[in-house]
This record gives C-alpha cells, sequence and structure tokens, in this order.
C-alpha cells in the first residue's frame, strides 16, 4: 500500500539510530550473499538455494536473512578448517622438505671439501709418478745405449784380435817352417844327402820370404832385422851357408817365441775382456730388468691414480650437480612456502574479517530490540508508488547501487565519500566536499584537482614500488656480500691458525736445533779439553820419562867407567830380565886353625855383580823408552780419533746452521703469509662491517616501505577508485571514462605487474564496486 501524507511515522523514523543499525546490516548482508554465490561451485550453490527456499516458505524476511547468515557462516567455519588442514600439510611438508635439502646441502659441502682435497693429493700423485717414469725411461734408454755401446765395442776389438791371432798364427807357422829348413841346412850330415847345396839354399830362401810375406802389420820388423834378411836373401843360388845363417835361425827363434807369448797374452786378454764383457752386460741386464719392473710397477700406480682421479673428478662433479639442483630447489621450496604463507595468512585474515561480519549482522539482527523493531516497522509486501521528491532523512545511497537519474555532484560526492572512509583520507574527504559544493555544470577546477590528485597517486605508486624494490636489492646484495665476506673470514681465520700451528712447529723445530748446535759445540769444547788435558799429560809423562832415562844413563856411566878406565871385559850387557844370572857362591866352614886366606881379589872380581846391576839398568832404560814410544803412539792414535770426532761433528754442526737458517727463513716468510692473511681478514672484517652498518642505517626506512607497501597501495587503489568514479560522474561521457579505463589497467600493470593500481578497473564496475575483494 502507498503511504499517505500526515500518516504516523515509522519506528524506523521514531528511532533513527534502529534504522542506520539496519541499513548496515542489510548491507553487509547482501555484499556477503553476493560474494557467497560468486565464489561457491554448482554443488554449494544448490545446497544453499535449496536451504534458502525450504527456509523462505515461513518467517519474516530478516528472519529468512538471520538463517541465510547462519548458514553462511557455517559454511565459512567449515571452509576455514578445511583450508587450515590443507594449510598444515603443506607447512609440514615445507619444514621437512627444507630441513631435508638443508641437511643435504651441508652433508654436499662438506663432501665437496673432502673430495676437493683428494683431487689435489691425487693430482699431485699423477704429477710425482709421471716424474719418475720419465726418469725411468731416461735410465732404460741409457742402459740399453751403454749395452749397444759396450757390444760394439766387444764386437771390434774381437775382431782385431781374430785378425791378429790368425796373422800371428800364420806367422808363427811359416816362422816355425824356416827355422825347421835352416837348422837341418846347417847340421853337418847335410853334406852327406844327395840334395844338392843349391837345392837346400833355395828352399831356406823360400821358407824365409814366407816368414817375410806372413809378418803380422803389428809387428813390423826393425831395421836392424831386415837388413839381416836381406842379406841372407841376396845371397842367391850358390851360396853356402855362412855365419848370417846362424844370426838368422837364432833371429827366427826370438820372433817365434815372442808371437807364441805374444799369442797366449792376446788370448788371456781377450778371455778378460770378454769376460768383463759378459760381466758387465749381465750387471746392466738386471739392472735394465729392474727399470722395467719399476716402470711397470709406476706405471700401474700412475693408471690406478689417474683412474682413482677422475672417478673422483666426477664424482665431485655429481655433487655438485646435485648441490646446486638441492639449492636451488631449497631456495624456490623457500619461495614458494613463503608465498603459500602470506597467501594463507591474507586469506583466513579476511575469512575472519568475513566472519566477523556476519557475526555482528547476526547479532543486530537477533536482538531483542532489533526484533520488536522489525516486527512493528516492516509491513507485508512491497511498497509501491514512492517518489524520490520526499527526504526520508536517510542517505541510503552509501550501499545501494545510485539510479541513473541521480546528478553527478551526489555521484561523485557518494564516491568519493565512501572511498575516504574505505581509505581513511583526509584528502579524499576534502575533495568530497569540494565536489558537494561545486555548481551544477562548473566542474573543471573539480576535474583539474581530480586529475593532479590521481597523477599524484599514480606517482606516490611508482615512488613505493621504486623504493620498495630498491630496498629489496639492496638487501639482497647486503646478504650475497654479508655471506661472501663471512665465509672469506672464516677461511682468512682458518689459514691463520694452520700458519700459526706451523709456525709453532718450526719454532719448535729451530729451537731443537738450536739447542743441538750448543749440544755440538758444547761436545766439541769438551773434546778440545779433554784432548788438550791429555796431550799435556802425555807430554808431562814423556818428559818424565826422559829425564828418567837421562839420570838411568848417567848412573850406567858412572857405574861402567871404572870396567872401562881399568880395561875390564864385562861381555855383552843384557837388558832383559831373562839374561839376568845373579848368581852368589856357598860358604863353606873352615877349621879355626887355618889362618884365613890373604889373597886379594883381583880387580875384575865383582864384575858380573855389577854387569848384573847394568843389565838391570839397561833393561829399565830400554823399558822406559819403550814406554815413550808406546805413549807416542797412543796420542798419535788419539790426535787422529780426536781430528775425526771434530770432523765429525763441524760437519754436523754446519748442517745445523743450515737447517736454522733454513727454518728461520721458513719462519719469517710463514709470518709474513699469516700478516698478510690477518691484513685480509681486517679488510673483510672492515667490509663486513661497512654492510652491516649500511644495513642498519637503511633498515628503518625499508623495513617501512616494504612492510607499508600493500596497505599504502591498497589505501591508494581506494582513492583512485573514488577519483576515477567521480571523476566519470562528472565528466558525464562513456566514451571518455572507457578510454580512461583503459589508460589506468595499462599504467598500474606496467608499473607494478599485476599489484597496486591495477585492481581499478574490477572495482569501477558499479554492480562490483561496493562489493569486498576477495
Amino acid at each position: 500500500q502507498a503511504p499517505t501524507l500526515g500518516a504516523a511515522p515509522s519506528p524506523a523514523a521514531r528511532n533513527p539510530s534502529s534504522g542506520v543499525l539496519f541499513r548496515e546490516a542489510m548491507k553487509r548482508t547482501t555484499a556477503c550473499v553476493l560474494i557467497f554465490f560468486a565464489l561457491a561451485g554448482a554443488t554449494v550453490a544448490s545446497d544453499v538455494v535449496q536451504k534458502i527456499s525450504l527456509r523462505a516458505a515461513s518467517g519474516t524476511p530478516v528472519e529468512r536473512v538471520v538463517n541465510l547468515l547462519k548458514d553462511l557462516k557455517e559454511k565459512l567455519e567449515m571452509d576455514e578448517k578445511k583450508e587450515q588442514k590443507t594449510y598444515d600439510k603443506y607447512a609440514c611438508w615445507c619444514e621437512k622438505t627444507t630441513a631435508r635439502k638443508a641437511a643435504a646441502i651441508d652433508e654436499a659441502n662438506a663432501e665437496l671439501r673432502a673430495l676437493g682435497q683428494d683431487i689435489l693429493s691425487l693430482k699431485g700423485k699423477v704429477a710425482t709418478l709421471a716424474a719418475e717414469i720419465e726418469q725411468l725411461e731416461a735410465d732404460i734408454a741409457a742402459n740399453k745405449k751403454a749395452q749397444a755401446e759396450a757390444t760394439a765395442l766387444r764386437q771390434k776389438e774381437n775382431a782385431a784380435f781374430m785378425a791378429e791371432a790368425d796373422e800371428t798364427k800364420q806367422a808363427l807357422a811359416a816362422l816355425e817352417k824356416a827355422i825347421t829348413v835352416l837348422v837341418e841346412g846347417s847340421k853337418p850330415s847335410a853334406l852327406l844327402q844327395q840334395r844338392s847345396s843349391a837345392e837346400t839354399t833355395a828352399e831356406a830362401t823360400m821358407a824365409v820370404k814366407k816368414v817375410v810375406a806372413a809378418m803380422p802389420v803389428s809387428k813390423a820388423l826393425n831395421s836392424k832385422q831386415l837388413a839381416l834378411l836381406d842379406e841372407f836373401l841376396g845371397a842367391g843360388d850358390g851360396a853356402k851357408y855362412t855365419p848370417q845363417s846362424w844370426t838368422v835361425q837364432g833371429m827366427l827363434k826370438d820372433m817365434y817365441e815372442t808371437f807364441a807369448t805374444d799369442l797366449m797374452t792376446a788370448h788371456e786378454d781377450e778371455a778378460t775382456a770378454n769376460t768383463n764383457y759378459e760381466s758387465f752386460m749381465a750387471t746392466k741386464a738386471e739392472e735394465l730388468k729392474e727399470l722395467e719392473k719399476t716402470k711397470a710397477k709406476k706405471e700401474e700406480e700412475k693408471a690406478e691414480a689417474e683412474s682413482q682421479l677422475a672417478d673422483t673428478q666426477q664424482l665431485y662433479d655429481d655433487t655438485t650437480a646435485q648441490r646446486n639442483a638441492d639449492v636451488a630447489f631449497f631456495d624456490e621450496t623457500k619461495s614458494a612456502c613463503q608465498s603459500k604463507h602470506d597467501e594463507w595468512t591474507t586469506r583466513s585474515s579476511l575469512r575472519e574479517e568475513e566472519i566477523a561480519g556476519i557475526t555482528q549482522a547476526l547479532e543486530i539482527l537477533t536482538s531483542d530490540d532489533a526484533r520488536e523493531l522489525f516486527a512493528s516497522a516492516i509491513k507485508a509486501g512491497k511498497e509501491v508508488g514512492a517518489e524520490d521528491k520526499y527526504d526520508t532523512g536517510r542517505d541510503i545511497t552509501s550501499f545501494l547501487q545510485l539510479g541513473s537519474d541521480a546528478t553527478p555532484t551526489q555521484h561523485a560526492y557518494a564516491m568519493l565519500k565512501e572511498q575516504a572512509t574505505t581509505a581513511h583520507s583526509l584528502r579524499l574527504a576534502m575533495l568530497a566536499v569540494q565536489v558537494r559544493e561545486a555548481k551544477v555544470g562548473h566542474f573543471a577546477k573539480v576535474l583539474s584537482a581530480i586529475d593532479d590528485m590521481i597523477q599524484v597517486l599514480k606517482d606516490e605508486d611508482a615512488a613505493d614500488i621504486a623504493k620498495r624494490d630498491q630496498c629489496k636489492d639492496e638487501y639482497q646484495k647486503i646478504e650475497s656480500t654479508s655471506k661472501d665476506l663471512k665465509w672469506k673470514i672464516k677461511v682468512n681465520q682458518a689459514t691463520i691458525d694452520k700458519l700459526t700451528k706451523l709456525i709453532e712447529k718450526l719454532e719448535a723445530e729451530k729451537a731443537q736445533t738450536i739447542k743441538e748446535i750448543d749440544e755440538v759445540r758444547a761436545h766439541m769444547t769438551q773434546l778440545t779439553e779433554v784432548r788438550t788435558a791429555e796431550n799435556q799429560e802425555f807430554l808431562k809423562a814423556k818428559e818424565e820419562d826422559q829425564e828418567a832415562i837421562d839420570l838411568l844413563i848417567a848412573a850406567r856411566s858412572a857405574l861402567s867407567s871404572y870396567y872401562t878406565n881399568h880395561s875390564i871385559a864385562m861381555g855383552p850387557i843384557q837388558g832383559s830380565v831373562k839374561d839376568l844370572a845373579l848368581s852368589q857362591q856357598p860358604e863353606f866352614d873352615v877349621s879355626a886353625d887355618q889362618a884365613p886366606d890373604a889373597i886379594f881379589s883381583d880387580k875384575g872380581k865383582r864384575k858380573n855383580e855389577s854387569k848384573d846391576i847394568l843389565s838391570i839398568l839397561t833393561m829399565i832404560i830400554e823399558d822406559l823408552n819403550d814406554e815413550i814410544k808406546n805413549t807416542m803412539k797412543a796420542e798419535e792414535l788419539a790426535q787422529l780419533d780426536y781430528e775425526k770426532q771434530m770432523a765429525a761433528a763441524q760437519k754436523l754442526e754446519e748442517e745445523l746452521v743450515a737447517k736454522e737458517e733454513s727454518l728461520t727463513l721458513s719462519i719469517a716468510k710463514r709470518k709474513k703469509d699469516r700478516d698478510d692473511e690477518e691484513e685480509d681478514k681486517e679488510d673483510n672484517e672492515e667490509a663486513l662491517q661497512d654492510e652491516v652498518d649500511y644495513k642498519a642505517k637503511i633498515t628503518d626506512d625499508c623495513d617501512w616501505i616494504i612492510g607499508a607497501f600493500y596497505k599504502r597501495s591498497e589505501a591508494r587503489t581506494a582513492e583512485m577508485n573514488g577519483l576515477v568514479g567521480a571523476k566519470e560522474f562528472l565528466a558525464g561521457y562513456r566514451e571518455h571514462a572507457a578510454e580512461e579505463e583503459e589508460a589506468l589497467v595499462q599504467a598500474p600493470r606496467a608499473t607494478t605487474g599485476g599489484g597496486g593500481l591495477a585492481r581499478t578497473v574490477a572495482q569501477r564496475r558499479p554492480v562490483a564496486r561496493h562489493a569486498p575483494v576477495v
């Protein structure tokens, strides 16, 4: 029924706040219903339609809406649980996969380090074996060359010996025949033979000529022998044997004996040379066998090392490829998991917001006051014949689509107001006020202000994108550089520790070497002191022995001077104890009446006793003299031994001093390497600190722009939607609006790659303008 003038106001009119709540609830409810039917599948849609049809048969329209909201809320909560399980499963997979790949990458890095060490070791082994094989090949070639040269020389010597031996044998045969002919011709019995003297001479001449012809080149006759043979051969037929024939016979016999002796010596020399050659060849053959055996062994080791190197290198390459693949997979998985996490967080947040709106709408619609108000305000049927000239006191255009007969100012104002409220934009609200206050048809300044603000939004959007991309690039560069510097610092520290240990080892070895040098020098000093003391003792003992000999010789001279002066012969004085014969005569008892002997002894009576004493003195003198000789020999041996020990000690001292100098140079070099490494480490640490400081410097701005980027982009999008919609209504030209829409689609996509302002086109359409973006 059409309302009549003067009718009583409705409950909604009496209670403005209840009317506002109702409109807000209706707005959220309609939006949720539209979203639900737009996103749900055919099965869900049919299910909902069935429920709607069942519940539409009874209850008020509000109760029907409440039932629909409850069903939608249940569906949303069920979707949340289902998708939460899906996300949890995906998150579990992400966690396990990234952990497994991280462990695989760490294991691959450790294996690559071990394989790298093995490759270096095998390369060194292959190079060493190659050098050894090359040296063995040179030694084998030298051995074969020596054998060939020795064989050639032996063959040459043997050929010369055989030729000379044949010539000598022929000469010996000719000499033997000539000697036989000459001897037979010179015998007296030859005169009785029937052969004539001429035949005998001719035969002898022929035999001698054969001797001359068979004479070896190496044993040429001298001029005297040639002259004698010429004289013999020149005698001619009819000559008789002369005394020269006997001389020729003797010469030929001497030559025969000499040639025979030389032939025997040559045979012995040849045998000795052949024995030496065989011994040399046997030694060389044994050496060649050993060299070839060693070479074969080295070649086998080299082949094995090369095979191991190839396998290790292949394993290294395979491990590297697998590690790189794992790293790429890890990065992609991490990126995908982070993207999926962000997607789920956004979706879950939106669903919570959607459920919260539905819950709030249900609370508004199902309260006791609302039920009472709806029962009193809502009438049965559909109101018709309402005229727009009446102001109800409520703005219901903030949610519902505006009619085509609304003024451009109202459309533009409503659009700007709605987006200003959504984006909390003060400048959009100020522009809405400016649009509302503008006169009809005078929108040039407003359109210019809208264009300026659109350009400002585009510039802000481009600036935010550039700033965000710059910050991400800087963060990535800082992260990459920091990782590289940390790795370099770790390598620096490992190298420094290694050099420090090596320096400590070298210094300990140097200290031990210095200690050994001191011990060697102390030993040399001790040897010199002992040798000096022994020499002093030797000289003192020698001097004492010489003085004792002088005294004994003087005593012996004094004792023997009496016998010498009185020419008393004492016989040979013995110097050996065995030659001493000290005897005493026995005493016999005599009668008391017998007169004592008054016969005086001879002057030489006691010479035997004196001789014995002189013999003892001589023995002592000789013993002292022998003692001096023995001590001199012992002194000589001690001096030689001292010199040997000193030479060995000096050589050892020189070696230790050279070792100390070498260790000093090595320590200095290692310390320089360590200083260079520490300097490099300090440079890397400074560079790392610079990266840290730079990151700290840009962190506040970059974290803010990255964190607020999407929020700012959404706010600008809301502002852009309002501006574009207002401009469209104000301009009044659909063709211009289409061109503006195409330009806005191209610009955001070229700038943001599908984000930011690209959503403006979808939100400009009148139907979807007021629907939330899912």
